[in-house]
């Protein structure tokens, strides 16, 4: 699976992205099909090693928004946070106690 999503080189790795933008557009790919965390978690890894920043990597996320609608950026959006080790528990407990 890892070599599916970027982790390890490819014989069909694309010569004209470098390898940041391909494991962006790969993200936004799995977050688009609604793809499980796990698949997720290993291309963050590899964008990371490519040197995406998680500011990045939540704007590929904004980016499919409008193309993907509301209710699948609703549904990638936990499993996205879980990928990038986003404290989701912190957050919850500011918004309960403001």
């Amino acid at each position: 699976m890892r070599e599916a999503v970027g982790a390890r080189p490819s014989p069909w790795r694309d010569e004209v992205l470098d390898a940041k933008t391909a494991a962006l557009v790969r993200l936004a790919a799995l977050l688009s099909l609604g793809a499980p965390t796990a698949c997720c978690r290993v291309t963050v890894e590899v964008a990371r090693a490519t040197g995406a920043t998680d500011e990045e990597i939540v704007a590929v996320l904004v980016a499919v928004a409008p193309a993907v609608g509301d209710a699948r950026l609703v549904g990638a959006a936990p499993r996205l946070a879980l990928a990038i080790d986003y404290d989701v528990a912190e957050v919850a407990e500011v918004w309960d106690n403001p």
